[in-house]
């Protein structure tokens, strides 16, 4: 290993352990303030690790090819796929007054989404200073608080993944693409990858073969994303096809901001929210 990955490594080690030593200090403050079992603490992610398809120089010395180090095995993919590997993430919820049967593990479908409606029903339940009946607003989102709260399971049943109509996406997907995710089945249209195979952390890349147009795959039996059924359940196509289709008829286009300088803003506490 070069010197040049020798700091790179020294310098992500470094940053882990100021992460944990931040974490230990914001925990030690709110149990020195009394509000410790009252916080909720929460750890989660926006996608999967970047894996081996992407060369890139700033991982040169770190392998022979200088390719991204992540590994999501044996998950399918990576960030900026649509596979399961790009999309399943682990969150960590700490909270010791808020939680029931803290230590537990649950596999109930949420979406990153669904934290800001879980956020607000928890606000909800614990501020007594508000009497006055709640405003809500249209919103993507579905509360899990019940999920964390009672161990009960959650309400989601689907959701959008992703529909992308341009492709183009550096070191992902370069043609147009769509998936979903309802009950156990996820379809996929149009690829949905690269990164599209699997990347052992060890033994180094597991190649998937070519993408067909259509992939359809039930994550519970089949997680890893092995077996393309499409061609046996063409119900079960046709029908997330029309979901899909109506999906993609509610869309609003993404609106893009002008990159500002937010540093006086941050300073005094005027951020624009998105």
């Amino acid at each position: 290993m070069s010197g040049y990955a020798k700091k790179k490594r020294r310098n992500y080690a470094a940053m882990m352990s100021s992460l944990d030593e931040g974490v230990g200090n914001i925990t030690a403050l709110l149990k020195e303030e009394g509000i410790h079992d009252n916080t909720l603490i929460v750890f989660t992610s926006d996608n999967g690790a970047n894996v081996g398809y992407c060369k890139t120089t700033s991982f040169t010395g770190e392998n022979p090819e200088g390719r991204e180090p992540g590994s999501n095995f044996p998950l399918r993919g990576g960030k900026r796929s649509v596979f399961e590997g790009g999309i399943r993430l682990v969150s960590f919820v700490h909270g010791p007054g808020l939680i029931r049967d803290p230590g537990r593990v649950s596999s109930d479908m949420v979406n990153l989404v669904d934290w800001y409606p879980t956020f607000e029903d928890i606000v909800r339940e614990h501020d007594t200073t508000h009497t006055d009946p709640p405003v809500t607003s249209p919103k993507d989102g579905i509360s899990f608080w019940r999920v964390l709260k009672k161990a009960l399971p959650g309400k989601r049943r689907s959701f959008l993944i992703n529909i992308n109509k341009r492709g183009g996406i550096s070191c992902g997907p370069t043609k147009a693409f769509k998936a979903i995710r309802s009950g156990n089945w996820k379809l996929i249209v149009g690829g949905g990858g690269p990164p599209k195979d699997w990347f052992h952390p060890y033994k180094g890349t597991v190649e998937s073969g070519p993408l067909t147009y259509y992939q359809l795959y039930h994550i519970k039996n089949d997680p890893y994303e092995t077996s393309n059924v499409a061609e046996v359940y063409p119900a079960i196509v046709l029908q997330l096809l029309h979901e899909l289709a109506e999906l993609e008829h509610t869309m609003v286009p993404s609106r893009k901001r002008k990159k500002e300088d937010l540093t006086s803003r941050i300073r005094n506490g005027t951020v624009p929210t998105p």
